[in-house]
Protein backbone atom coordinates (compact mmCIF):
# COMPACT_ATOMS: atom_id res chain seq x y z
CA UNK A 1 0.00 0.00 0.00
CA UNK A 2 1.50 3.55 -1.38
CA UNK A 3 1.82 5.78 1.84
CA UNK A 4 1.53 9.96 0.38
CA UNK A 5 2.49 13.00 1.81
CA UNK A 6 0.93 16.54 0.52
CA UNK A 7 -2.28 16.31 -1.37
CA UNK A 8 -0.52 17.84 -4.61
CA UNK A 9 0.63 15.49 -7.51
CA UNK A 10 4.26 14.34 -6.67
CA UNK A 11 7.12 16.90 -7.63
CA UNK A 12 5.47 18.93 -9.75
CA UNK A 13 5.40 16.32 -12.22
CA UNK A 14 1.49 16.53 -12.86
CA UNK A 15 -1.03 19.34 -11.45
CA UNK A 16 -4.12 18.58 -10.60
CA UNK A 17 -5.49 22.27 -11.43
CA UNK A 18 -4.73 21.80 -15.07
CA UNK A 19 -7.21 22.15 -17.97
CA UNK A 20 -7.35 19.63 -20.94
CA UNK A 21 -6.83 21.85 -23.15
CA UNK A 22 -3.58 21.86 -25.54
CA UNK A 23 -1.69 19.34 -28.08
CA UNK A 24 -0.35 16.40 -26.81
CA UNK A 25 3.34 15.32 -27.24
CA UNK A 26 3.50 12.44 -28.36
CA UNK A 27 7.58 11.28 -27.95
CA UNK A 28 7.83 7.37 -26.63
CA UNK A 29 9.40 7.33 -22.80
CA UNK A 30 12.10 4.81 -23.43
CA UNK A 31 15.87 4.92 -22.06
CA UNK A 32 18.22 3.02 -24.04
CA UNK A 33 21.11 1.74 -22.05
CA UNK A 34 24.16 0.93 -23.80
CA UNK A 35 27.22 -1.69 -22.63
CA UNK A 36 29.26 0.84 -21.48
CA UNK A 37 26.07 2.01 -19.37
CA UNK A 38 26.21 -1.35 -17.56
CA UNK A 39 29.69 -1.88 -17.21
CA UNK A 40 29.97 1.67 -15.60
CA UNK A 41 26.76 1.60 -13.51
CA UNK A 42 26.54 3.42 -10.17
CA UNK A 43 22.89 2.46 -9.20
CA UNK A 44 22.97 -0.62 -6.74
CA UNK A 45 21.40 -3.55 -8.40
CA UNK A 46 18.31 -3.22 -5.16
CA UNK A 47 16.87 -0.08 -6.66
CA UNK A 48 17.06 -1.49 -10.80
CA UNK A 49 13.42 -2.41 -11.99
CA UNK A 50 10.00 -1.28 -11.83
CA UNK A 51 8.51 0.23 -9.03
CA UNK A 52 4.59 1.41 -8.05
CA UNK A 53 2.89 3.86 -6.32
CA UNK A 54 -0.49 5.76 -6.52
CA UNK A 55 -1.62 9.10 -5.24
CA UNK A 56 -5.45 9.49 -3.51
CA UNK A 57 -7.03 12.84 -3.28
CA UNK A 58 -10.02 14.81 -3.91
CA UNK A 59 -10.14 14.55 -7.57
CA UNK A 60 -9.54 10.59 -7.81
CA UNK A 61 -6.63 8.20 -7.85
CA UNK A 62 -3.33 8.84 -10.08
CA UNK A 63 -0.69 6.10 -10.63
CA UNK A 64 3.11 6.17 -10.64
CA UNK A 65 5.17 3.83 -12.78
CA UNK A 66 8.46 3.98 -12.16
CA UNK A 67 11.50 2.28 -13.44
CA UNK A 68 15.15 2.89 -12.29
CA UNK A 69 17.75 1.03 -14.44
CA UNK A 70 22.19 1.11 -14.58
CA UNK A 71 23.56 3.97 -15.52
CA UNK A 72 26.66 6.61 -14.44
CA UNK A 73 26.78 10.08 -13.18
CA UNK A 74 25.31 11.80 -15.80
CA UNK A 75 23.30 9.45 -17.69
CA UNK A 76 19.24 8.74 -17.50
CA UNK A 77 18.30 6.03 -15.47
CA UNK A 78 14.88 7.26 -14.17
CA UNK A 79 12.06 7.12 -16.50
CA UNK A 80 8.28 8.15 -14.76
CA UNK A 81 5.01 7.53 -16.16
CA UNK A 82 2.11 9.51 -14.16
CA UNK A 83 -1.68 9.24 -15.02
CA UNK A 84 -4.86 10.25 -13.29
CA UNK A 85 -7.90 12.50 -13.77
CA UNK A 86 -7.99 16.20 -14.05
CA UNK A 87 -10.15 18.65 -11.50
CA UNK A 88 -12.51 19.19 -14.99
CA UNK A 89 -13.17 15.76 -15.32
CA UNK A 90 -10.48 15.01 -17.99
CA UNK A 91 -7.10 12.58 -17.60
CA UNK A 92 -3.80 12.72 -17.89
CA UNK A 93 -0.85 11.06 -19.14
CA UNK A 94 2.42 12.49 -18.43
CA UNK A 95 6.16 11.03 -19.00
CA UNK A 96 9.32 11.89 -17.54
CA UNK A 97 13.41 11.35 -17.24
CA UNK A 98 15.86 12.32 -14.77
CA UNK A 99 19.48 11.30 -14.73
CA UNK A 100 21.69 10.32 -11.96
CA UNK A 101 23.35 13.88 -10.69
CA UNK A 102 26.08 11.77 -7.78
CA UNK A 103 27.30 8.55 -7.45
CA UNK A 104 25.73 7.17 -4.55
CA UNK A 105 27.76 6.29 -1.37
CA UNK A 106 28.00 3.29 0.39
CA UNK A 107 26.34 0.31 -0.49
CA UNK A 108 22.74 0.70 -0.22
CA UNK A 109 22.74 4.60 -2.03
CA UNK A 110 20.72 7.02 -1.76
CA UNK A 111 20.29 7.92 -4.91
CA UNK A 112 20.50 11.36 -6.04
CA UNK A 113 18.48 12.26 -9.13
CA UNK A 114 18.60 15.65 -11.22
CA UNK A 115 15.61 17.83 -12.17
CA UNK A 116 12.92 15.49 -14.73
CA UNK A 117 12.27 16.43 -18.15
CA UNK A 118 8.79 15.86 -20.00
CA UNK A 119 9.04 13.27 -22.67
CA UNK A 120 5.23 12.87 -22.70
CA UNK A 121 2.13 15.26 -22.13
CA UNK A 122 -0.99 15.01 -22.54
CA UNK A 123 -2.78 17.48 -22.30
CA UNK A 124 0.53 18.91 -22.43
CA UNK A 125 -1.05 21.55 -19.54
CA UNK A 126 -0.81 18.88 -17.23
CA UNK A 127 2.58 17.90 -17.34
CA UNK A 128 5.85 20.14 -15.49
CA UNK A 129 9.06 19.39 -14.85
CA UNK A 130 9.29 17.62 -11.18
CA UNK A 131 12.83 19.36 -9.04
CA UNK A 132 15.47 17.09 -8.03
CA UNK A 133 14.76 14.23 -5.50
CA UNK A 134 16.73 11.90 -3.38
CA UNK A 135 15.85 7.85 -3.99
CA UNK A 136 16.21 5.76 -0.79
CA UNK A 137 15.61 2.13 -0.43
CA UNK A 138 13.92 0.69 2.89
CA UNK A 139 14.71 -2.04 5.03
CA UNK A 140 10.76 -3.26 4.14
CA UNK A 141 12.16 -3.57 0.30
CA UNK A 142 10.21 -0.05 -0.44
CA UNK A 143 11.36 3.11 -1.95
CA UNK A 144 11.39 6.72 -0.88
CA UNK A 145 11.64 9.30 -3.28
CA UNK A 146 11.80 12.63 -1.80
CA UNK A 147 11.99 15.89 -3.00
CA UNK A 148 10.23 19.72 -2.57
CA UNK A 149 9.35 18.99 0.94
CA UNK A 150 7.03 15.66 -0.13
CA UNK A 151 8.16 12.18 -0.02
CA UNK A 152 6.19 8.93 -2.26
CA UNK A 153 6.57 5.19 -1.52
CA UNK A 154 7.24 2.44 -4.32
CA UNK A 155 6.40 -0.80 -4.28
CA UNK A 156 8.34 -3.15 -6.43
CA UNK A 157 6.69 -4.07 -9.36
CA UNK A 158 5.37 -7.88 -10.36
Amino acid sequence: MAILVGAGVYFGMSRQDNSDSGPALNTPTQIVQTPSAQAAGKVPQEYLGTWDSAIDNATGHHTRHLVIQQGGVGDTVLSLTADGPTKSGGTYHCGFTAELTSAPTGDGGPLHIGQSAVTVAEPVSACTPGGASTITLLSDGRLRRTGGGEQLMYTKAG
